[in-house]
């Protein structure tokens, strides 16, 4: 009995990681799939119902009709007394960092496709599930967290595409007609984006969330298989990004080695650009408690990824290039922002149990000092 007793608890150990990384994992296995034999992804990727990918559109329709079904209410309700830090999360994920956008699509990365993702990946709201776990195990406020990500992505939709395209126009050869047919061509395909992400996004969304208010059993189903309806979650994701990288692996085979070196640094550049950013504005200068602080630190310099593939399944490939080759970079980034935030949130966490083990030390300390005290007298 003892051998199969170990195993089993060697195996639960490794099923436990393999659920804790299986979306970079799944990332890697989908990239290293597509690049090996892309013919299924292309083929699957390929048919369209009109402007929409079938295969990938079906893809966001189940991320974000679980993202639905599982928000409770309560948890944004919660969230909404800590208004300044709420605010705060709102204005920086929306406006002031999609602004960086307009300088980074400048930088001059080859190919070209690598700078309009990078720049696309800070347009996009912040994380739908990674940003509240990390905000949870951080021991931050999880509600707050959830609060600036349902916010956020709920907006996004209708701000991403008018400064998505104000950002991709700004770059170099982005702008080659003329200002008054470019301005309304602008509009048009910010418009046609909007119409999509919101038949992709918010329909979906609103769709679980109604099934969560007016079916008795939605919630304990959500609750039951919350690690399942993750994975799901996670692995549709992930055949997003393998639809995309198999139909463009010939130019990413023939991008050079230098260029994925420099897109990794910059990835990694970028994410501690935002963490900096934002660690000024809610430590020195708003002040934000601690427990408030640490939720908007992570959520205003996190990206989501769901949304930025996305909007890059829309996106013109004769105008902008292969999705595969705009996708890397915020790949690159969402894996990049998961392994650093996870060593920040695990940093707090053990600083905050450290923190209660002497609280609780010096409370039994002072107690047994009275009993002794109180004993003598």
């Amino acid at each position: 009995m003892a051998p199969t007793t170990g195993c089993a608890s060697h195996w639960q150990q490794w099923k436990l990681w393999l659920i804790k990384n299986f979306l970079v994992l799944g990332f890697l296995f989908a990239i290293t799939l597509a690049l090996v034999w892309p013919l299924p992804g292309r083929e699957l990727g390929s048919p369209k119902a009109g402007d929409f990918p079938i295969t990938q559109t079906i893809c966001i329709v189940v991320i974000f009709f679980i993202s639905g079904v599982t928000l409770k209410t309560a948890d944004i309700k919660n969230a909404l007394s800590a208004r300044a830090a709420l605010v705060y999360g709102i204005v920086t994920i929306l406006v002031v960092t999609p602004m960086l956008g307009f300088a980074i699509v400048q930088i001059p990365f080859e190919p070209p496709q690598f700078r309009y993702g990078l720049a696309l990946f800070a347009c996009v709201p912040t994380t739908l599930t990674s940003g509240v776990t990390l905000v949870t195990s951080a021991m931050g406020n999880g509600a707050l967290a959830l609060m600036l990500t349902v916010t956020t992505n709920i907006l996004g939709v209708f701000t991403v595409p008018f400064i998505l395209n104000a950002v991709l126009t700004s770059a170099p050869g982005g702008n080659d007609s003329g200002e008054a047919e470019n301005s309304n061509a602008m509009v048009d395909a910010a418009a046609a984006l909007l119409l999509k992400l919101v038949i992709s996004i918010i329909i979906p969304m609103a769709v679980g969330k109604l099934v969560r208010e007016n079916v008795a059993s939605a919630p304990r189903f959500t609750a039951k298989y919350k690690v399942e309806l993750g994975l799901l979650n996670n692995a549709s994701l992930v055949a997003i990004v393998w639809m995309s990288v198999s139909k463009s692996r010939g130019q990413l085979v023939g991008a050079s080695a230098a260029s994925i070196v420099i897109i990794v640094c910059a990835g990694v550049l970028f994410h501690l650009l935002l963490l900096c950013l934002n660690w000024t504005m809610t430590t020195p200068v708003l002040k934000l408690p601690e427990f408030e602080r640490r939720a908007v630190l992570l959520m205003t310099s996190q990206k989501t990824l769901p949304v930025a593939v996305t909007v890059i399944s829309y996106l013109d490939e004769q105008k902008w290039g292969a999705h595969g080759l705009i996708a890397i970079p915020c790949i690159v980034g969402h894996v990049t922002q998961l392994f650093i935030d996870a060593f920040i949130a695990s940093r707090w966490a053990a600083a905050t149990v450290k923190a209660i083990e002497l609280t609780a030390a010096r409370t039994d300390g002072l107690a047994t000092a009275e009993q002794g005290s109180g004993s003598k007298q």
